[in-house]
Order: C-alpha cells, then sequence, then structure tokens
C-alpha cells in the first residue's frame, strides 16, 4: 500500500507509546504527528488535518471519549477515521462505535505489524488528498521574489538537517556495522539514538512484541549485545570501557562451583579452543561442573553484563529479529525482561547512589553482625556474603574492591545494599 502523504496523528500520553509508534508507522512511509493529550490533539488537527487519527482512551485533562465526541461534533472532520487505543480489559469499544462511529480498536500493548495492519484496513477506501506542487505550475506569474526563495531554501536546508540527514547517516552506520558483521543483513527492525530513545523503552517495546533477536549497543564507553527469544531474557554480553568483564571461570570459582586448579583450567580452556566449543559446554563435558552449575554461572555471567549494558545513556542502537545464534541454543536460563530490566534499573540506582556515598576507598568498613544464626534472617546472595566476608574492620575499601575481582562499582553497590540493611557501618577515623 503506498504511504506517501498519508498524515497519522497519534494522541497518546505515554511517550514511550508516541515514540515507538512514530518511528514504526514513520518506517512505513506514513507522515507522523503526535499529541501528548486530547486538547493538543484538537489543536493538531486543525493544523494538520491528518487523514486517520489513532487516540487513546485514558488520558489526562482531556480523555479519549471526550476527544472523539469533539471531533464528530466538528463538520469539517466528522469523516476521519478513528482508532481508538485501549488497554486489555477495557470494555469500551462497543460504546464507542455506537456512539461515534469508532469501527477500528485495539488494545496495548500492540506488535508493530498489529499496528501497520490495522493502519492498511482503515486507509483501504480512504482517498487521501495529493498536496499542490506549486513549483511545477507555470502560473505566467511574476518570478518568484528573493525572500521567499531564500525562505523555501532555508526550509530544505532545514528539512535535510533535521530529519533526512539523521536517517542517512544512521543508515550509513547501519551498512558499516552489516558489511564488518556485527549486524546481519535486512535483519534491523529498529534502530536509533540512546538520546532519544532510553535503552529500558527499547528494552520495553521488544518484551511486549514478543521479539526473538539480538539487541546491540554501540557507545563511547560500552558495547553490549542482549539476546532475546520470544520476548524473554537468554543472555547478555558486555565490553565496557576501563572494566573488567569477569571470565564464565572466573565467576564459577568466585561461587565454589569450579573447584580445580588453575592449571587444569587452562588445559580446559586451550582443548574447547581447538575443538571450537564453548568453555562451560567442555567443563560439563569433562564432569568438572554440571548443567545446572553452568547455568547458574552464566545466569550471573549475562545479568552482570545487563546492569553493565544499562549505564549506557548515548550512542546508539539496533534491534534485530533472529533466531539464537548456536552456542545459545542450548541456554537453559529463560527470565521475563521486564523482570531483568527492573532488577538492572534498581542496581544502576543503587549503582549511582554508592557511587557518591563511597567515593572515599581509602575508607574502612565495620560488620555489625558475625554470627550464623543472625546471617541466616538476612538472606545474603553468594557474591553478598564474599564481600561481606572481606570486610574485617581493618582493610581500606578499595583493598576489598581489588581482592572481589568485581567491577569496582558492583563492589561499591553491594557495599552499599549491606550498609542499607544495617549490616554495616563505617569505621570511626
Amino acid at each position: 500500500m503506498a504511504t506517501d502523504g498519508i498524515k497519522v496523528l497519534l494522541v497518546d500520553d505515554s511517550p514511550t507509546v508516541r515514540r515507538l509508534g512514530e518511528l514504526i508507522l514513520s518506517q512505513h512511509g506514513y507522515n507522523v504527528y503526535t499529541a501528548e493529550d486530547g486538547e493538543q490533539g484538537l489543536e493538531m488537527i486543525q493544523k494538520i488535518r491528518p487523514s486517520v487519527i489513532l487516540v487513546d482512551f485514558i488520558m489526562p485533562n482531556m480523555n479519549g471519549h471526550t476527544f472523539c465526541r469533539k471531533v464528530r461534533e466538528d463538520d469539517s472532520f466528522k469523516d476521519i477515521p478513528l482508532i481508538l487505543i485501549s488497554s486489555k480489559g477495557e470494555s469500551v469499544g462497543e460504546a464507542f462505535e455506537k456512539e461515534f462511529g469508532v469501527l477500528y480498536y485495539f488494545s496495548k500493548p500492540f506488535e508493530p505489524d498489529d499496528l501497520i495492519n490495522k493502519m492498511e484496513e482503515v486507509l483501504k477506501d480512504v482517498v487521501v488528498e495529493e498536496p499542490e506542487e506549486e513549483s511545477a505550475k507555470d502560473t505566467g506569474g511574476p518570478m518568484t521574489s528573493p525572500a521567499v526563495l531564500h525562505e523555501m531554501i532555508d526550509k530544505l536546508l532545514r528539512q535535510y538537517f533535521q530529519k533526512d540527514f539523521p536517517l542517512l547517516m544512521r543508515n550509513v552506520m547501519s551498512d558499516m556495522l552489516t558489511e564488518a558483521g556485527l549486524i546481519k543483513k535486512g535483519g534491523v527492525i529498529l534502530s536509533g539514538s540512546l538520546e532519544k530513545i532510553p535503552l529500558p523503552d527499547v528494552i520495553n517495546f521488544a518484551s511486549n512484541s514478543r521479539l526473538s533477536g539480538r539487541l546491540t549497543i554501540f557507545s563511547r564507553d560500552v558495547f553490549g549485545e542482549i539476546f532475546i527469544e520470544d520476548g524473554m531474557f537468554v543472555f547478555a554480553s558486555c565490553s565496557k570501557k576501563g572494566g573488567k568483564q569477569p571470565f564464565l571461570t572466573d565467576i564459577m570459582k568466585k561461587q565454589k562451583l569450579l573447584t580445580v586448579d588453575d592449571d587444569t583450567i587452562r588445559d580446559v580452556v586451550t582443548e574447547a579452543r581447538e575443538r571450537c566449543l564453548p568453555i562451560g559446554r567442555m567443563l560439563v563435558e569433562k564432569r568438572l561442573v554440571n548443567e545446572g552449575q553452568l547455568m547458574e554461572a552464566l545466569r550471573l555471567h549475562a545479568m552482570d553484563a545487563f546492569g553493565n549494558i544499562l549505564s549506557a545513556k548515548t550512542g546508539s542502537f539496533f534491534l534485530e529479529q533472529d533466531e539464537l545464534p548456536t552456542n545459545l541454543r542450548d541456554m537453559q536460563v529463560r527470565i521475563s525482561l521486564m523482570n531483568v530490566l527492573m532488577e538492572g534499573l534498581s542496581q544502576l540506582d543503587e549503582r549511582q547512589l554508592a557511587a557518591t556515598e563511597f567515593k572515599d576507598e581509602s575508607m574502612v568498613l565495620v560488620r555489625l553482625i558475625t554470627n550464623e544464626d543472625a546471617m541466616d534472617t538476612v538472606q545474603l546472595k553468594a557474591r553478598e556474603l564474599d564481600i561481606f566476608a572481606l570486610i574485617d574492620g581493618h582493610k581500606p575499601l578499595s583493598e576489598i574492591i581489588h581482592l572481589s575481582q568485581l567491577d569496582p562499582l558492583e563492589t561499591k553497590r553491594i557495599c552499599y545494599a549491606l550498609r542499607k540493611v544495617g549490616l554495616l557501618r563505617l569505621k570511626a577515623a
């Protein structure tokens, strides 16, 4: 279906829905305009006269019911198709159809294909007015004045640098990454700048759309990949500037899942590389760990990487639809992507607070609970127990960070959490 010249007005109070709706529709050629509530939506209708209107049911200032009523009361706009967007469980479709002639509605969350299919269904019988190309007409009148010509050129330049140029650069970058083999040709379904679309919004979109594929993040300090299957979190990997990402064997030793000496580990790593097998799979084959221990270590590794990826606030993202890589297909870990996001954001907040509270790495921490019975009531995780065990009232924080073999901010975050539940205090000077 040809979409050139079709103006779509999206009225929704959710910035995420507006941003993602605009991305999806504009990628299919629609001219998209947005409004955050009914009042702003009515103003936009006067300005642009859209071919179709998508409107949320629940909005502040003016809800979807009042908005639809006012649109239908105006003879100039009463024939514009209205698509009502409601949340699941809201029984509003029949009432709107009877009162306002809203024949089209669907529920949030929705998949990109659902939106495009609905647009094609609504617009198949709508005649779109073609804009007149005045520059192609020969009116026989005087030549365009310098002032008007200057305004036309200025408008073209602004459109180029505000809209076309960024899109061109994003496409060039996508082509470069495809040539480098970092993203799959033709697989990108959503891409953009993290400054315009925050990473949590992209992850939310992938979860609600139940996508399978890879989300790649490029920034000055972070390169990360998040692997997703049917909207579920499978795995993540991350390289961070100035940071040390622990190896799988380091995590397994730290969690006491792997108890062999370093020479044995080196031999396993060498053989795995020679046979082109994942190190974890080789450890299971050698019966140095069992399947459950391997999956737990991979889960911890992936969660660490996910947390580091969330720290990226600038840069670009590319969301590809694809099957899982071969080396991840036997991963048993499947976690709700939204649960992983919630935990990651909570830890990110704690990291930012900890970075301020534990800025001075010369400080000395003191444990407040030392008997096992008291520790049982707190239910610390293994990593938190390891940090707690390193604190003895003598070592400075810098030494604890070194001994933990974790990212410094992660060590500080754990110290922050331990202090927050009353297990640590600062040693008096």
